[in-house]
């Protein structure tokens, strides 16, 4: 009966719940064991079931079956269900199934991608139609790139048609998937022009307007800015994908854009929506990419032409003057016309006739200078403006004259009429300092390269009062900078004087003729001012300083090129004025504006320089510093002692027997460095081995935190292992045996003694002496009484000792061990040897390159008074031989000496 109710009582106990990793493995299992086409489509549903929740488990059990099951090419609907679960497996963010964790996408995605063909077979995937297997594999592949970027290109361009077929997708009826793929190639394409060129020679653009047109360009949504964010991963920085654009006619495709921008603009009332915003503001990107300065001239000049045969050009000047565009598109509208016409006449002109609807009725260009002289307006629209009437002066002399001559009016209504140059003129006169450095450089560019409006500007006369007699501008521009004032406004004022006197000998004599001009700029440049902001002013006035003494055509005897250059000299110094010449280029600001014509700001305290003086100041910064540099003369010159003499004959020698060993240092060097070259290799690859092992690590770090069992029967190819990752291994594995080796012997030290207290049997109380204890196998075998008895018998009355056989392997295991210590040791002190050699070599050639060049320039010094010496022996009309290498040994320095002594 209690047999009974115990049976009872067993059957009774419910099963234990399998652990999700024992789910997954019997799932896989039924994946890869079934026969059953229907078998192992369920199995494949019920693992993408639990790839979210337990995605781990998943992914270190399932991922080799479902890749096979990938790959056997199955039907549709386990194709999806595979697809689906490495689309968990491999994503890079946390589902809410699975709770808290480090995620493991990336893992799984360099594993998924040790085999190009795991990849290839998705993308053959791409033939299906149907969706349930199409859009899973775009958003495979979009994780698979986003977690490992460079090995997915390199894997896609090697696939047959790879590109070819994700661009097939852009012409998919259903947008969800189109705008997958869209995803897809805005990842594909970024930093690598291969791709790109394959795309755009596959009629990408085509089917990139087709979707802008399909959505309602302007008005469409975020799918439009993609495809334009798409487009423009295309054009930048790829001439030949430009090119292409250009050659297809892509351009004509861009005006209806801006044509449906003007009328959905006029249907909703003047309202933009962000989108919309967003979506003009890329397409205006595209465009600017194509006529970029940055371009060569070669790819911009005929784009330029297609944008105003298209009509492209008059869509976005009607756009400009449009009311109702917000004021960060109006600017990027702006900038883009400006580079459309840089440079290119015709468009240069067309820009110049395009008429603003206001009343009076004025040209774009007046309405947009008075917007930029208007201190109310944003600070990026009037940096826009002044870009944009940069390009349109560009290379555009007729412009510049046109400029210039309107401030020489010779009419009444002429003067009535507001001009761009009056406006310029206006902007001096305004009390906000950003609209005197604008004005100022807007009108220095009417000036560049162009000699006779120089001299006409010379002849501009301002009113300042009523009362008050009409000054030159030259001589307003200088009271201005009298005056001090704000950063800006000097900086302007000077920009503008530098670039008027520049290659202009008329102007520089006008300027010299000003009271005080060259008093105050003078004094600026000798001043000791240290803040950032005074030695810029001091630097631009050291710039005009010797812009006067270089195009001096000593018109004025008071200041003719000789005594300014002797004025700098007392009042500067030679060496002081050359090094405030050059704190421009230090200058962060210098570099940027040198780089692009643009000026990119948002605040005023941003301005400083402009692109155009860069320019000027880059190409003639090291000719001021040659002409203001006093010319040498032997005049006065002191004859070289014996002791000069001699020490340079020294050191002569010395740079001798330097050089030498200077070339067997370089070559010790050279052979250290193929050394440590060498070392380097082998340390990377231990490195490349360790990250290895470490990632290795992780996984089953994770795993095992997750409770994840995983089959000991599964094999893995174990990762290859450097020699020094073995000796590691091959160290421990001898250390713990010699642990084991000792803990066995203690234990049979402790049973030698014990077996030594026992008493014999016949009561004779003789002790057995041993000096170390046998075997445990052989002392277990001595518990008997004879046992004693028979020990006791063979008892020697001398100290015996027992042979230990665990001493030779332990003795082994000990000198195997010091062995790999020793060399482990020996080749981490080579390599730190070879490292600190290298690293001293190196300090005593940069020491002995720095004595070399002080001895040389020493050696010039010497040589160069021989010289002068020389020349007054000559001069006192005694007759000196001329030696080959212009070298004097002590009896010739002697004899010159003599020489000069007589003559004198």
């Amino acid at each position: 009966m209690d047999y009974f109710f115990g049976f009872k009582s067993v059957i009774s106990q419910p099963e234990a719940e399998p652990s999700p990793a024992d789910t997954v493995l019997r799932l896989v299992e039924r994946v890869t064991s079934s026969t059953l086409l229907e078998d192992k489509r369920d199995a494949c549903r019920a693992i993408k079931a639990l790839s979210k929740k337990y995605r781990l488990e998943v992914g270190a059990h399932g991922l080799d079956a479902l890749i096979e099951v990938l790959i056997a090419q199955p039907d549709l609907e386990t194709s999806s269900f595979v697809l689906e679960t490495l689309c968990n497996v491999t994503s890079s963010e946390v589902f809410e199934e699975e709770g808290v964790g480090a995620p493991v996408g990336e893992q799984f995605t360099e594993i998924f991608l040790k085999k190009s063909e795991n990849v290839i077979s998705v993308i053959t995937l791409l033939d299906e139609y149907d969706f349930h297997v199409r859009l899973p594999a775009i958003r495979l592949l979009m994780n698979l790139l986003n977690n490992k970027s460079k090995e997915m290109q390199e894997i896609v361009l090697a696939c047959p048609m790879g590109v070819a077929k994700l661009i097939d997708i852009l012409s998919d009826s259903r947008d969800f998937v189109r705008n997958e793929a869209l995803l897809l190639l805005i990842q594909l394409t970024k930093s690598n022009a291969n791709i790109q060129n394959i795309i755009a020679y596959e009629r990408g653009f085509d089917q990139l307007f087709q979707v802008v047109h399909s959505e309602g360009y302007s008005d469409g949504g975020i799918v439009v800015d993609d495809s334009l964010q798409l487009m423009l991963n295309l054009l930048k920085r790829n001439a030949s994908n430009q090119t292409v654009f250009r050659e297809e006619s892509c351009m004509k495709h861009i005006t209806p854009f801006f044509q449906s921008c003007q009328q959905s603009e006029v249907d909703a009332g003047g309202s933009w929506s962000i989108q919309k915003i967003s979506n003009v503001h890329s397409m205006l990107q595209v465009v600017r990419t194509l006529v970029s300065p940055a371009n060569a001239t070669q790819v911009v000049s005929p784009a330029q032409k297609n944008v105003a045969g298209c009509g492209l050009l008059s869509e976005l000047c009607a756009l400009l003057m449009s009311p109702g565009v917000p004021a960060d598109i109006l600017s990027e509208i702006i900038c883009t016309v400006g580079e459309s016409i840089r440079g290119c006449r015709s468009n240069q002109e067309f820009f110049g006739q395009v008429m603003a609807s206001s009343s009076p009725p004025r040209t774009a260009l007046v309405v947009l200078l008075m917007s930029m002289v208007n201190e109310k307006q944003p600070v990026p629209l009037r940096a826009a403006v002044l870009y944009c009437f940069e390009c349109f002066l560009y290379k555009n002399d007729v412009g510049q004259g046109q400029i210039i001559q309107a401030l020489l009016p010779t009419s009444a209504e002429a003067m009535q009429q507001i001009s761009a140059g009056q406006l310029l003129c206006g902007g001096l006169f305004s009390t906000d300092c950003l609209s005197h450095w604008l004005s100022s450089v807007a009108l220095s560019h009417a000036l560049v390269s162009n000699t006779n409006n120089r001299e006409l500007l010379l002849r501009v006369h301002l009113a300042i009062a009523k009362d008050v007699a009409p000054v030159s501008l030259l001589q307003q521009a200088f009271n201005i900078l009298q005056m001090g004032g704000k950063l800006q406004t000097r900086l302007g004022i000077l920009t503008l004087l530098s670039t008027w006197l520049a290659d202009s000998p008329n102007s520089v004599a006008q300027f010299l003729k000003l009271p005080n001009a060259v008093a105050f700029l003078t004094a600026l440049v000798a001043s000791n001012e240290h803040d950032d902001q005074e030695v810029l002013v001091q630097s631009l006035c050291a710039f005009l300083l010797g812009l006067c003494v270089v195009y001096n055509n000593d018109a004025n005897s008071n200041f003719s090129k000789e005594s300014l250059c002797q004025l700098i000299t007392k009042r500067i110094g030679v060496e002081t004025f050359v090094d405030k010449l050059a704190e421009i280029a230090k200058h962060e600001v210098y570099s940027k504006a040198l780089k692009h014509p643009q000026i990119r700001i948002n605040t005023a305290a941003d301005i400083q320089f402009d692109h155009e003086f860069c320019r000027l100041y880059k190409g003639l910064e090291g000719v001021i510093a040659k002409a203001v540099a006093p010319p040498t003369s032997p005049k006065g010159a002191e004859s070289p002692s014996e002791s000069e003499l001699k020490a340079v004959a020294k050191y002569k020698d010395v740079i001798r027997e330097q050089d030498g060993q200077i070339q067997h240092l370089r070559q010790r060097l050279a052979a250290l460095e193929g050394d440590h070259i060498a070392a380097q290799s082998k340390i990377e690859e231990l490195n490349v081995n360790v990250q290895h092992l470490q990632d290795q690590n992780t996984l089953l770090k994770a795993q095992r935190n997750n409770n994840v069992i995983i089959d000991e029967g599964e094999t893995s190819t174990p990762p290859s292992e450097s020699s020094t990752d073995k000796l590691v291994k091959e160290l421990e594995a001898l250390r713990l045996d010699n642990e084991r080796l000792r803990g066995q012997l203690e234990q049979q030290q402790q049973a030698a003694n014990h077996f030594v207290g026992i008493p014999p049997a016949n009561g004779g109380g003789i002790a057995v002496e041993i000096a170390s204890a046998p075997p445990a196998s052989i002392m277990d075998s001595f518990t008997t009484h004879e046992d004693v008895q028979l020990c006791s018998f063979f008892r020697q009355p001398e100290p015996m000792s027992y042979f230990n056989p665990l001493e030779p392997e332990l003795k082994a295991v000990q000198s195997r061990l010091e062995a790999m210590e020793t060399e482990l040791g020996d080749s981490q002190q080579r390599l730190a040897h070879c490292l600190t050699a290298n690293a001293e070599l190196k300090d005593e050639i940069e020491r002995v390159k720095k004595d070399q060049e002080d001895l040389l320039v020493l050696l010039a010094d010497q040589d160069g008074k021989v010289l002068k010496y020389k020349d007054r022996l000559k001069n006192l009309g005694q007759t000196v031989s001329e030696d080959e290498d212009d070298e004097l040994d002590d009896g010739a320095d002697e004899e010159l000496q003599f020489q000069i002594e007589n003559s004198v």
